[in-house]
């Protein structure tokens, strides 16, 4: 299926200007499989984006996971895009119907089960994804803290340490299988907000972690050096803090705060959320205290149901036909294919004075001639 470009007058393409380091970029995409997603790909190799983050469910009710991962290989192969599992066991979920929500009720068990989930699939695919997320957003899960967040001490709660079994059996998979192999695999652990006493939590507690992700969700005032957290009397500098924890560091979810607030009853604004994408880039760019190797958009498309005002405004596409402005951004910062017309779009946003962007393009044609 060929690549469309959406809202263009002309087919004369160029690369979009990048950093000439070793950094990524990506998007969270979610699904595996099923209608759209070779052109999904198609989007990303053409707009320079070349990771994807995406959930793997290793429950008993979905016996072909491993079957949809070997085809989205192929697939993430043919387009020079490297993948970013989320592995998910049982324990994350709770019906009690299906496998979901069957799980062992002590910790020595969910160690064992996710140990056993784990080791298989890592195995498997252990030539090809060097990088394995354990779980997300764990520290937001209801009953996991109960403080703050950025001291291990909020995190003594009997959840947090069913958790930490559950990982610990995770990253004991993975480590076991780095060592059987010789592959240099790495587990993955996120930590939104500021909730940078997880990751001490989780080691003290047997969890191997060897890079950090973090979730970046901050408006165009907002500046990550000083961000506030609730009931806490001061501030802190989020570079430094994923600094301290001593780890390479994936920004694996990254939007423009002005994204919520509808939910503080107030209008989106899109000009302003742009503006907001491309400082905290910037600011993310610039930074020297933390290990950053990359960064992954939250997320490929809108959310189909429009009626909720936050989800509908994630994507950087509406679809895989209709872009958004912040699709055009993106490619921008990851060397990806412009139109001139996308271009000249860039340019009228107020996004980059025609002077800057053309600097921008003319230092990536160096990076990809």
């Amino acid at each position: 299926m060929k690549w469309k470009i959406a809202a263009t007058t002309s087919c004369t393409l160029f690369w979009a200007a990048s950093s000439a380091f070793a950094f990524t970029w990506g998007v969270v995409g979610h699904k595996m499989s099923g209608r759209g997603i070779e052109e999904d790909f198609e989007i990303l190799e053409a707009r320079g984006l070349t990771t994807y983050r995406f959930d793997v469910a290793l429950k008993a009710d979905r016996p072909d996971e491993a079957t949809r991962l070997q085809k989205l290989l192929a697939l993430a192969d043919a387009h020079h895009v490297i993948l970013h599992p989320i592995l998910k066991v049982p324990f994350t979920w709770n019906d009690n119907a299906t496998d979901d929500g069957k799980y062992p009720n002590t910790e020595n068990g969910l160690e064992a089960q996710g140990y056993e989930r784990v080791y298989p699939v890592v195995l498997k695919f252990s030539r090809d994804i060097y990088d394995w997320e354990l779980e997300n957003e764990l520290s937001l899960a209801t009953g996991v803290k109960h403080g703050i967040g950025n001291s291990p001490r909020d995190y003594e709660t009997s959840k947090a340490h069913q958790w930490a079994a559950v990982l610990r059996g995770m990253s004991r998979a993975i480590r076991d299988v780095r060592a059987a192999t010789g592959r240099p695999l790495r587990t993955v652990v996120d930590v939104p907000e500021v909730d940078f006493g997880f990751v001490p939590f989780l080691e003290q507690n047997g969890v191997t972690i060897d890079k950090v992700a973090y979730h970046y969700y901050y408006p165009f005032e907002a500046t990550p050096m000083k961000t506030y957290a609730l009931n806490y009397n001061g501030t802190f500098d989020i570079f430094a803090e994923l600094g301290k924890l001593g780890k390479p560091v994936i920004i694996n979810e990254f939007n423009a705060g002005e994204i919520y607030d509808p939910r503080n009853h107030k209008p989106y604004d899109d000009a302003k959320a742009l503006a907001s994408l491309k400082v905290h880039i910037e600011y993310i760019l610039r930074q020297t205290k933390a290990n950053i190797e990359g960064l992954e958009y939250y997320e490929l498309y809108d959310d189909a149901d429009l009626s909720d005002p936050v989800m509908s405004n994630f994507g950087l596409m509406h679809d895989a036909v209709h872009l958004r402005t912040q699709m055009l951004l993106a490619a921008v910062y990851a060397c990806g294919k412009l139109s001139t017309e996308e271009q000249r779009a860039v340019a009228r946003s107020g996004l980059f004075t025609q002077t800057a962007l053309a600097a921008k393009l003319s230092r990536c044609r160096e990076v990809r001639p």
